[in-house]
């Protein structure tokens, strides 16, 4: 049976009563996510996620025994039995210890909902019971934690939040990275960050406790880290069930599309280069339109971005250069310029561009365009 009540209210009349069984706590932040007590008494057995297993032991396994290497994935089940099993080769006490830390994680996020639907089932225990800690004892050692994520709450409900960045957000991103890389403690948590990676991770939708693993931080130490950007509506919180793309691409060293940037502005590259790696592709950026003839042909993009305005060379004669390659000559080219006119248009044709692009150009366009040419060529036989 169901009630709605704080959970810390509830822990407590658990205890003042010796009632044994588990209490199930439903966040009503994030659909379908749900935190499990197991007590007896005034002592927790065990507490866990729900939903999210794989995400959460994938990232707290290796941070509580850096030693050791997780599986890739957990089987379908009680989590406890999943980590007893992974954990056969420990000693008793250190599988404990592990335990003890598993639970006391949970423990915070299930007392950090202010209140919250709660279902509670008589006698339902882990086999065999190997810890029994007064949860408040643990409760008490994890204030700080439990509070922080209280102020969390409203932005971000827990490390299986989902947070995305959509692409039309990069630009914002962009600039708010550059603001928070002040000297303050804000910013210096950004100085040891990488932008690319970021947009790349929290393009595919993943959990905090995915993207902290990822980013080797803790995920408190993130989530107070992206509150201001959630606020902002550069991130947008999605519920845990949602389910994302694999975040192997994240990582993976497989061959990526290669489009090249041809301009001398280096703001351009930049906001090209976030635009389409985020959604997989590799960029080759070049500065220098004296270099592009000898970097395209080692690189052999299957599209070339190319500015009109550019020193020593313009985009006209070098799109002229391109066409008169035979290794380049039938490479899509796609020119950006902050000029319109119908002129130009014409002018671009006539020297063998593909198509044209009016700078400031927003990133979903950049995207759309790149990917009706990349897809049209990879359909090719």
């Amino acid at each position: 049976m169901k009630t709605i009540a704080p959970p810390f209210r509830a822990v407590q009349e658990m205890a003042s009563r010796g009632l044994s069984g588990r209490l199930t706590v439903y966040d009503p932040q994030n659909a379908g996510v749900a935190w499990q007590l197991y007590m007896g008494g005034d002592r927790l057995y065990y507490a866990s996620s729900t939903l999210g297993q794989t995400d959460r032991l994938g990232y707290l396994l290796p941070h509580l025994r850096p030693d050791l290497s997780p599986p890739a994935s957990f089987p379908e089940g009680f989590e406890y039995d999943s980590v007893r099993q992974w954990c056969t080769h420990l000693a008793l006490s250190e599988l404990r210890t592990l335990l003890t830390q598993l639970s006391q994680e949970a423990l915070v996020h299930a007392l950090s909902i202010p209140k919250a639907d709660l279902e509670f089932q008589r006698n339902l225990q882990p086999d065999p019971i190997l810890i029994s800690p007064p949860w408040h004892d643990l409760a008490v050692a994890a204030r700080p934690a439990i509070q922080q994520w209280q102020r969390l709450r409203p932005h971000i409900s827990s490390p299986l939040a989902r947070l995305y960045l959509e692409p039309r957000q990069i630009d914002a991103l962009c600039h708010r990275w550059e603001q928070a890389r002040a000297e303050t403690p804000e910013g210096r948590f950004f100085q040891t960050q990488n932008l690319t990676t970021w947009i790349r991770i929290f393009g595919q939708r993943p959990s905090l406790y995915e993207a902290a693993g990822l980013l080797q931080t803790p995920p408190l130490n993130l989530a107070v880290q992206v509150q201001p950007l959630v606020e902002a509506g550069i991130f947008t919180v999605i519920p845990f069930s949602e389910q994302p793309p694999p975040l192997a691409e994240v990582t993976e060293t497989t061959e990526r599309a290669v489009i090249a940037c041809v301009d001398d502005s280096r703001a351009v590259q930049r906001q090209v280069q976030m635009t389409l790696e985020l959604a997989g592709y590799e960029v080759v950026p070049i500065l220098e339109p004296t270099e592009a003839l000898t970097t395209l042909v080692r690189r052999k993009p299957l599209l070339i971005l190319m500015d009109i305005n550019m020193p020593d060379i313009d985009g006209y004669e070098l799109c002229r250069m391109l066409r008169q390659s035979r290794q380049l000559r039938e490479v899509p080219i796609i020119m950006l310029t902050g000029r319109d006119g119908l002129i130009d248009r014409l002018r671009a044709q006539l020297v063998g561009a593909t198509s044209y692009l009016t700078k400031p150009f927003e990133p979903t366009l950049l995207l759309t365009t790149v990917q009706k040419f990349t897809e049209s060529l990879s359909a090719q036989p």
